[in-house]
């Protein structure tokens, strides 16, 4: 009587024993791993790229049930991805590849977990304690530092220089301008400012001097020279140049609204 107590008792342990093993955390497959409702929430998120909204998935689904290694897998590879940017962790990529590991000894992505959790403890190192860099580099960096300051400085004084040449050849030009709008039509020759002070100088009692200036002005208009006016007022180009000497020593002065005078007919 007593020998069939005892197998009653050990019979019902038994069977305890195999419902809580089935009931426990242990219990499932990965079949049912991938029909959980936040598994599946979380792998559609990240196809859509929301890394966050995936995290938050599968962390419940690990949540629920704490031996998806699945759920563990998929969080792993976040983690461990650059490309999730703020969300890259290599400490919580680290920790749940050695869950999945754990829970999963035979995953067919073992070998590569392998290597990846050594990438992820370098990279945690390398934040814990970074290497002092060596003297021989700090020199390079300084010596490239001071290498760009010269350039940018020489860069500086480059543009300086350009703009100089660029006002002096506009101040050129002008200056060439006014002197070919000086020169009468058909004339073989183009005289300098230099040549045409000269001659107006050496005319002597030709060329009216400026005292004998009249009364009238005349106000320059756009794109008018002082050759187009001594012929508009019929007076010869020299004696008007003798006229207005200040026009004649800056050319930059010959623009529209600048006053002219003009010199009486000579007899």
């Amino acid at each position: 009587m007593k020998f069939w107590s005892g197998l009653l008792q050990v019979s019902a342990i038994s069977i305890l024993a195999v419902i809580a093993v089935g009931c426990g955390p242990t219990a499932g497959s990965n079949a049912n791993f991938e029909d959980d409702p936040d598994f599946v929430r979380g792998k559609n998120r990240l196809a859509r790229k929301d890394i966050a909204g995936s995290i938050l998935s599968f962390e419940k689904a690990i949540a629920n049930n704490p031996v998806n290694d699945l759920a563990h897998f998929e969080l792993a590879l976040i983690f461990y991805s650059p490309s999730s940017g703020d969300n890259t962790d290599y400490v919580a990529a680290c920790y749940h590849f050695q869950r999945h590991i754990f829970l999963k000894p035979d995953s067919k992505h073992a070998n590569n977990i392998v290597g990846m959790i050594k990438v992820c403890k370098k990279e945690i190192a390398k934040d814990i304690a970074m290497a002092p860099i060596p003297l021989s580099e700090i020199n390079a960096i300084h010596t490239l530092r001071t290498q760009l300051a010269k350039t940018v400085a020489d860069n500086v004084s480059f543009k300086t220089q350009i703009e100089t040449l660029r006002n002096r050849l506009n101040q050129r030009g002008n200056e060439v301008q006014d002197s070919l709008a000086s020169v009468p039509a058909g004339s073989p020759v183009l005289p300098s400012l230099s040549t045409s002070r000269t001659q107006a100088s050496s005319a002597g009692s030709k060329v009216l001097p400026a005292t004998s200036i009249g009364s009238r002005t005349h106000k320059l208009k756009v794109g008018e020279s002082l050759y187009a006016v001594a012929r508009q007022y019929g007076i010869p180009f020299a004696q008007l140049k003798s006229a207005n000497p200040r026009l004649v020593r800056n050319s930059r002065d010959l623009k529209p609204g600048v006053t002219v005078n003009i010199p009486s007919k000579r007899n």
